[in-house]
């Protein structure tokens, strides 16, 4: 096992199981901060999902991390993270979580 990096809009695992697979992209990039926060959304954990509509579902420790980013940002929705995660005990863990700019990132969308 490798270390790795992930990086993509934050949405919550309860909100991504609402939609269709094929809307991942355009929902996650659309995700409010402030829906990311409410406590249904906060424990069920969190996913980055990239520009492809790719989902990389985030471990539990991952959950404090993107928290305080989701709350450092002063993006109202979008929040692109990149995450870091190392190899722990057999599973891969969450290490460091940073909030980048998309790499749909315009000047009218920052």
């Amino acid at each position: 096992m490798h270390p790795e990096t992930a990086e993509g809009w934050v949405l919550d695992i309860a909100c991504l199981r609402k939609y269709p697979r094929d809307e991942y992209a355009e929902r996650a990039r659309a995700h409010t901060t402030a829906c990311s926060q409410m406590g249904h959304c906060l424990e069920s954990g969190y996913a980055l999902v990239d520009a492809d509509g790719r989902v990389t579902l985030l471990d539990p420790k991952a959950t404090a991390p993107v928290l305080d980013a989701l709350r450092r940002s002063d993006r109202e929705a979008g929040v692109w993270l990149r995450v870091r995660r190392e190899p722990d005990d057999g599973a891969l863990a969450t290490v460091e979580v940073t909030e980048s700019p998309s790499p749909l990132s315009s000047a009218s969308d920052a």
